[in-house]
């Protein structure tokens, strides 16, 4: 399991976090998720050169203000490049595959909380629901069941953040609770098995867990 800390200014750009984790391999997602943090970093950083900002030079708050931002100002400029490149796979490709991912994990809580169970892969199981659900209304990328095999392979450990975000979508102001259901839907995820195997939906082992860190 991958822990991620999340902390409040973080958390305000946690659809940013949802992008990176689109990419497609663990390491390039930490790598994503580090950028997009020292995004975040950089914000108070910017605020240096903001004229209705009032700072004493010979404030220490200043001048480790100055020091930080020239410590890892190479590595912000790296940051915002590489998360610029996260986002035109995006929007290129990555956008379709983890929404596609997210719909899989919806059917796969829905099963669970019905006591249904129902597995993936079986002839009527979830892949097949959602191949069909495609082609009836011609979703691209969802209607060939070894398509769906690889994105959810691919996707099955972070869908739960992204589900998480559409239940609180129309409500910026429980970006909080975000986190909290995510975790919900992981566990989920990792201690429910589909009926008659022993195995979860998701190894623990292969999911990415997302911890709010208060900043106070």
């Amino acid at each position: 399991m991958i822990e991620v800390p999340v902390n409040d200014l973080e958390l305000m750009w946690i659809e940013m976090v949802r992008v990176a984790l689109s990419e497609e391999t663990v390491d390039a997602r930490i790598r994503a998720i580090e950028n997009v943090k020292f995004n975040v970093k950089a914000i108070p950083a910017a605020s240096l050169s903001d004229d209705k900002r009032q700072m004493n030079s010979d404030d220490p708050r200043f001048v480790a203000s100055l020091l930080q931002v020239a410590k890892t100002s190479e590595r912000m400029s790296d940051a915002a490049y590489e998360m610029a490149q996260t986002e035109q796979r995006y929007v290129a490709k990555n956008e379709r595959k983890l929404n596609i991912a997210e719909q899989i994990c919806k059917r796969v809580l829905l099963s669970i909380a019905d006591k249904k169970f129902a597995g993936l892969h079986t002839e009527i199981g979830i892949l097949q629901e959602v191949q069909d659900e495609a082609r009836k209304h011609g979703t691209s990328g969802a209607k060939d069941k070894d398509v769906l095999r690889n994105i959810w392979s691919t996707y099955r450990g972070v869908v739960h953040l992204g589900v998480a975000m559409t239940f609180y979508e129309d409500n910026p102001e429980d970006d909080m609770k975000v986190l909290h259901l995510a975790e919900e839907f992981r566990q989920i995820l990792s201690e429910n098995c589909p009926k008659g195997t022993t195995k979860p939906y998701v190894s623990s082992g292969d999911q990415f867990k997302f911890i709010y860190i208060s900043r106070s």
